[in-house]
């Protein structure tokens, strides 16, 4: 194996991990893409593991959190970190440690409180839309439609 080769895709990989955290898949596909080898890939991936600087584990929570706190939910939230790579194992313990319905129900209503004008009509293209809004945040059917039926009606409104 070339020495040089894997200094020089350690430097890569450092470089973009000072940006944010990166799943193992993410620095594999990136040191690929700058036609590195295999060999050379796996060791870069060995030695930045070693170092605590590669930890899925640990990258799979907090972008769980993260992802969470700016009011996704867990559906769409673990299609990311498959799509990032993350082990479907790592995700289910890591899911399961950080969501229940409780939280995504308070977090639905903020969302929704939000969303809404003081004067705006309550109706059924009010709630398609607020529907398919929570669906793409990745919110469970149950816990919106739970939220919809729960969430005040204005009596002020004409129509």
């Amino acid at each position: 194996m070339n020495e040089e080769a894997i200094k020089k895709s350690r430097n890569m990989a450092l470089r973009i991990l000072t940006y944010r955290a990166r799943s193992e898949k993410e620095i594999y596909d990136y040191i690929e893409r700058k036609g590195f080898s295999k060999p050379v890939i796996d060791k870069t991936i060995t030695d930045m593991k070693e170092y605590g600087l590669i930890d899925d584990q640990k990258f799979a929570a907090d972008f769980i959190n993260y992802r969470k706190n700016h009011g996704y939910g867990f559906l769409k939230i673990r299609y990311e970190l498959i799509m990032k790579g993350i082990d479907k194992n790592i995700i289910d313990s890591q899911i399961e440690a950080s969501f229940n319905a409780d939280e995504d129900l308070f977090r639905i209503r903020m969302l929704l409180s939000k969303r809404t004008k003081p004067a705006e009509a309550i109706d059924d293209k009010w709630l398609m839309r607020q529907t398919l809004f929570l669906k793409r945040r990745g919110f469970q059917d149950s816990l919106i439609l739970k939220a919809l039926k729960e969430y005040p009606v204005n009596d002020n409104i004409s129509e």
